[in-house]
């Protein structure tokens, strides 16, 4: 069958867990960059957003539907847990990132400091800075929850790490997450352990 096609923009969190996903099974893929403003890309992804993917005849879009299929229909380790409160909890996971941790993050704090400057554009530091209680508390957590494990739900790497990770890599990059991560022993440890899944750093670098 055809390699994986991931059609997004690397910039993207979502894009890469997207590319991390297809790392870390293994599996054979290439992003290919869209054009937003291109009515075309609607066939990929109707809503205008980022992933999308097709693999033969088939064609989804939105990461945890692609990172959930990439898992469990092509080879390579299994991003899942096996049982289904393991299951749940990965999903309680990328849930939690998805709803909380990405707006507190990244629309909050790294957006103000990384796009807006590429745009020409001042960061507003009001803004980050209402938003940093609810980044320590989500930091704080984090790192509770990452106490006597290696990984979000246990000993093994899963999906709920891979939603993460490029989340928690943009905010190390923030004078905020500066402050806020040395000091997080637990975190500091997990980052350690995601840089060394296959192309973390190239895929995290790419922009």
């Amino acid at each position: 069958m055809s390699d994986v096609i991931i059609f997004g923009l690397p910039p993207s969190s979502y894009v890469r867990t997207a590319l991390m996903v297809c790392e870390s099974k293994g599996v054979a893929y290439r992003l290919q960059p869209v054009d937003f403003r291109d009515p075309a890309y609607r066939a990929q992804h109707p809503f205008g957003k980022m992933p999308a993917m097709q693999h033969g005849d088939v064609t989804l879009y939105e990461a945890l539907a692609i990172a959930t299929y990439v898992d469990e229909v092509l080879d390579g380790p299994a991003l899942q847990p096996a049982d289904p409160v393991g299951r749940a909890r990965m999903l309680q996971w990328v849930s939690a990132t998805n709803d909380y941790i990405y707006d507190s993050v990244v629309r909050h704090c790294v957006t103000e400091r990384f796009v807006k400057p590429m745009r020409g554009l001042e960061p507003d530091t009001d803004l980050i800075a209402a938003a940093l209680p609810r980044i320590t508390e989500h930091v704080s957590i984090m790192d509770d929850a990452l106490d006597g494990s290696d990984y979000l739900c246990g000993a093994k790497l899963s999906l709920a790490d891979l939603f993460l990770a490029p989340v928690m890599h943009y905010l190390a990059a923030t004078p905020e997450g500066r402050d806020l991560l040395p000091s997080r022993k637990n975190i500091v440890a997990w980052q350690s352990r995601m840089a060394d899944t296959p192309k973390f750093d190239q895929i995290n670098s790419l922009g």
